[in-house]
């Protein structure tokens, strides 16, 4: 089985926002290799899950030419600091003036074309996820607003939430109910994902945002897979994608498999994260993770392989 290349053991796909966890209460909202005695590693990121650049950069991105520039600080706003890079780009902060609303956004522009891959094949990966997140109209799904291209490159315009759930997480500050509130919305999130035919994938607390009135948002669509078309049977997903410690095993034994169901059981692995505020196991497979080993001896009937 082909591994997809973006796989990795804790990769933060890229969206990034800020570096510091909320004072506030997570409660408060109306919205709905590491061994499990050591805690999670510190990525030192902000939100929308890319590494901090740790360096000074320009006001523009590299790639970006003085008119597309101009184009966008005219319609979104002044140009702020790079917030991170990651496998999939770069994003930065774009701000509106006091005058226009002061409203804050991250610009992300994708990773160039890789060897091997097409201009077509290139254009086809980034219109889709464009779509895909510019389509999804949720409380707890990050809005897409604008995609601009510039000299084969391309700038996707995103709301803006300042804090990772990584980082909060590893605050140690999170109370149960605040913990059972997030979880919660991360439930409804892709409740809803998965209600619009979609499945994310790439579900991990990099890819979970949080407003500062304490919202939970799902980012980075750029592994999601329509598994459901009107009119059509479901459709199953093949490959291995993700990032290891929030696989589902059948991700990594199966040839294809129900893509809703992987995230759900990604989305238990981020709940255990939560609670633990460490990897239960680095990979789910028993024969090379001797706590994932573990965990399957404990609960065989949690493990038992049933027909879809």
């Amino acid at each position: 089985m082909q591994r997809h290349k973006e796989r990795g053991s804790d990769a933060r796909a890229l969206g990034d926002h800020a570096s510091s966890s909320p004072t506030t209460s997570v409660a408060s909202t109306n919205n709905g290799e590491t061994h499990p005695n050591k805690a999670l590693p510190a990525h030192g990121s902000s939100a929308h899950g890319t590494h901090q650049s740790g360096h000074t950069t320009p006001n523009h991105f590299a790639s970006l030419s003085e008119a597309t520039q101009a184009h966008l600080t005219k319609k979104y706003g002044k140009w702020g600091r790079v917030l991170g890079s990651g496998a999939g780009g770069t994003v930065r902060l774009i701000k509106a003036s006091s005058k226009n609303g002061g409203k804050v956004y991250a610009v992300k522009e994708f990773r160039p074309r890789r060897a091997g891959e097409t201009e077509k094949e290139y254009q086809k990966k980034i219109t889709a996820e464009f779509c895909v997140g510019s389509t999804l109209k949720h409380p707890n799904i990050i809005q897409t607003v604008d995609i601009v291209s510039d000299h084969g490159h391309y700038y996707e315009v995103m709301e803006y939430a300042p804090f990772d759930l990584f980082s909060v997480v590893m605050s140690g500050r999170m109370s149960r109910p605040e913990i059972y509130c997030v979880f919660r919305q991360i439930c409804e999130g892709v409740d809803y994902l998965h209600s619009m035919g979609l499945a994310h994938r790439d579900l991990k607390l990099d890819n979970c945002v949080m407003t500062t009135d304490n919202v939970i948002k799902l980012i980075d669509f750029g592994t999601a897979t329509v598994f459901h078309y009107p009119g059509n049977k479901q459709q199953m997903a093949s490959g291995i994608v993700g990032s290891d410690p929030y696989l589902a095993p059948e991700v990594l034994s199966s040839e294809s498999y129900d893509p809703r169901k992987t995230d759900v059981w990604s989305v238990a692995v981020i709940f255990m994260c939560m609670i633990l505020r460490r990897f239960p196991w680095t990979i789910p497979d028993a024969k090379t993770d001797l706590n994932f080993k573990n965990y399957v001896q404990a609960h065989p009937d949690l493990c038992v392989k049933v027909d879809p």
